[in-house]
């Protein structure tokens, strides 16, 4: 199960920053052709999809998440329901932090069932759907 999470991990790294990109690319070329002047907002339009992209990835398991459906794995509050946005956001939030990231992951490192340290705090757990 430990490469199954780490998977869906990347999975949802690369979804939310791959649709983040192409967006960026295909603006960037039509502001370039078409409209010149307002080369100046590239810039902002490719911070803005950053932020978007850190939000999708934020509020990634709000519904379970995208990449763990794909693995047949499910992320349950220990009523059985979704964690929702909030706990979306608690939970993937320690992850954007440097360093931190290493040290609530490294349960899950040593053992593959293992909750990360924000998912015993938030009352989540992953498990392996039928």
């Amino acid at each position: 199960m430990r490469r199954a999470r780490i998977l869906s991990l990347l999975l949802d790294v690369l979804v939310c920053a791959a649709v983040a990109d192409i967006v960026g690319l295909a603006l960037t070329a039509l502001v370039w052709r078409y409209l010149p002047a307002a080369r100046t907002a590239i810039p902002w339009m490719w911070a803005a999809l950053a932020a978007a992209a850190t939000a999708a990835f934020l509020l990634r398991d709000a519904r379970g998440g995208r990449a763990r459906r794909w693995l047949a794995l499910e992320i349950r509050r220990a009523d059985g329901r979704p964690p929702g946005a909030l706990g979306s956001l608690r939970r993937n939030l320690p992850l954007l932090i440097p360093f931190w990231n290493l040290y609530d992951a490294w349960p899950l490192l040593e053992d593959g069932e293992a909750p990360r340290r924000c998912d015993r705090r938030s009352g989540t757990r992953i498990f392996r759907s039928e």
